[in-house]
C-alpha cells in the first residue's frame, strides 16, 4: 500500500473511532535426540504448588487504530496492549517447541502465557505440533518441549527475531540448526533452560514427554551468550479495539484433521470477547472434545484473534520419521495466500502477505487494506490447501 493512501485511511479510522466509540475496558488475557545432544538429567521433583494465571493486566491503547510499522513506546508489537515495563519489550521473544503428540501430553504448561501461537501440520500432514512464543509475560515452565521442524528454521525464527527452545531434532534438522548463522540462538537439551519434571500432566509420566523449558533461564543464558542484547524488530499487526466492517457472524469453527490430529474446535464466548479451544481426546469421535486447559492456571485456553492461513507445503530431502519413511514437510509462508480472521464473534475472509526473512505476516482486506486484530493474544494455523496433501475440513458455524 502507499504511504499516502495508508495515511489517508489512518487520518479516517481515527476520526471515526474517536467519535464513534470509547476503548473497552482493560482485558485480562486468559491464561529427537540431535546429535552430542543426549537427554542426561536427573528427574526434578514435581511441584505440588498451583501455578498462578498469569499476572500482567494489559489496558488496549487509547489509540483507535495501530501498527503495522509504529506503536507506541510502552505497546507490544505482537498483543497491542500496553506493558507495564516496557524495558521487558527489548528483550528477544523465546519460541519454544509444544508437543501435541498425544492425551499424553494434554493439558500442556504454559500456553496461556504465549503472546502467539502457531499450530502447523508435520510430517505426513496428518498430525499437528505448537510453537509457543513468548515475549510480553511467560510462565515459570513451558511443555512438554519437542523437536524442531522447519516452519522455525524457515520463518518462525526470522518473523521473531528471537530465541528457539527445543529438545532436538533428526538428522536433517540438526544439520540446519547446526551449520545455521543463527545457531547461537538455539537452546537444545544441554542446559539448565531445559529440566526433567516428572508427573506432569498426569501421575506417572517420566522420560519421553517430561521435558519442560524454563523461559526466565533462557533470556539469562542469552545474556551469557552475548544474543539479548539487540531490541528485536517486529511489526506487521494492526490492532484496533473497533471491529472492521465486513464480518460473518460466527459462533463455531472446527478443523478436522485427516489423521491423528487431533481435530480442533473455537467456540465464541460473548462473555469474554475470546475464542475458547477445545480438542478431540478420541480418534474417531467425532462427539469426544474436551476444553483445551493449561496446566499450570487449570483454566481453559481462550484467544483474542484466531489465525486460518492455507498455505502450499514442501517437501523437504531428508527423513524426518524414521519407523514410517516420512519426509520432513514445511509450508510456504513467501508471497500470499487465503487467510480467515476470526475476532469478535465474527469471521472475516483476508489474504495473508509475508516475505520470507521479514516480520510478521500482514493481513489485508479485499482492498489490499490491512486488517485489525482485537489487541490480545493470537493463535495461528497453519493448514494446507492441497487436495494432494490430505488439507483438513474446516467449518464455520
Amino acid at each position: 500500500m502507499k504511504p499516502t493512501k495508508y495515511l489517508l485511511i489512518l487520518f479516517i479510522l481515527v476520526v471515526a473511532g474517536l467519535a464513534a466509540c470509547q476503548p473497552e475496558p482493560a482485558v485480562t488475557p486468559t491464561p529427537t535426540a540431535m546429535p552430542g545432544g543426549a537427554i542426561d538429567q536427573a528427574a526434578a521433583t514435581a511441584t505440588d504448588t498451583e501455578m498462578p494465571a498469569p499476572t500482567q493486566e494489559p489496558t488496549p491503547t487509547a489509540l483507535p487504530v495501530y501498527g503495522p510499522d509504529e506503536y507506541p513506546a510502552n505497546v507490544d508489537p505482537l498483543t497491542g496492549l500496553e506493558v507495564d515495563d516496557p524495558s521487558e519489550l527489548a528483550r528477544p521473544p523465546i519460541l519454544i517447541k509444544v508437543s501435541n503428540q498425544s492425551n499424553q501430553v494434554r493439558p500442556q504448561s504454559g500456553l496461556s502465557y504465549a503472546d502467539h501461537v502457531w499450530m502447523y501440520q508435520m510430517e505426513g500432514w496428518a498430525q499437528t505440533r505448537f510453537t509457543a512464543v513468548y515475549y510480553s509475560q511467560a510462565p515459570e515452565f513451558v511443555g512438554s518441549v519437542r523437536s524442531v521442524r522447519l516452519i522455525d528454521t524457515d520463518y518462525l525464527l526470522y518473523m521473531y527475531d528471537g530465541l528457539l527452545v527445543l529438545s532436538g531434532g533428526s538428522i536433517g534438522m540438526a544439520t540446519i540448526v547446526r551449520d545455521a548463522d543463527w545457531n547461537s540462538r538455539a537452546f537444545l537439551d544441554n542446559g539448565p533452560h531445559l529440566e526433567r519434571i516428572p508427573n506432569i500432566p498426569y501421575e506417572g509420566m517420566t522420560g519421553y514427554h517430561s521435558l519442560f523449558a524454563r523461559p526466565d533461564i533462557v533470556w539469562q543464558e542469552a545474556k551469557d551468550r552475548g544474543v539479548f542484547n539487540t531490541e528485536p524488530t517486529l511489526n506487521g499487526m494492526t490492532f484496533s479495539q473497533v471491529v472492521p466492517e465486513g464480518g460473518t457472524e460466527t459462533a463455531q469453527v472446527a478443523i478436522d484433521y485427516p489423521g491423528k490430529g487431533p481435530a480442533i474446535r473455537w467456540e465464541y464466548d460473548a462473555d469474554s470477547g475470546k475464542w475458547k479451544s477445545w480438542q478431540q481426546m478420541q480418534l474417531g469421535e467425532p462427539e469426544d472434545f474436551t476444553p483445551d486447559m493449561d496446566y499450570l492456571t487449570g483454566e481453559q485456553l481462550a484467544w483474542d484473534n484466531v489465525v486460518i492461513l492455507y498455505a502450499d507445503y514442501y517437501l523437504a530431502d531428508f527423513i524426518e520419521d524414521e519407523p514410517n519413511q516420512l519426509l520432513s514437510i514445511g509450508p510456504v509462508l513467501d508471497g500470499e495466500g487465503d487467510a480467515v480472521l476470526l475476532r469478535d464473534g465474527q469471521r472475516f475472509e483476508v489474504r495473508w502477505e509475508h516475505a520470507k526473512g521479514e516480520s510478521m505476516v500482514r493481513l489485508l482486506d479485499a482492498d489490499g487494506n490491512f486488517i485489525a486484530f482485537k489487541p490480545g493474544q493470537t493463535w495461528w494455523n497453519v493448514i494446507t490447501y492441497r487436495e494432494d496433501q490430505y488439507p483438513p475440513t474446516v467449518t464455520f458455524e
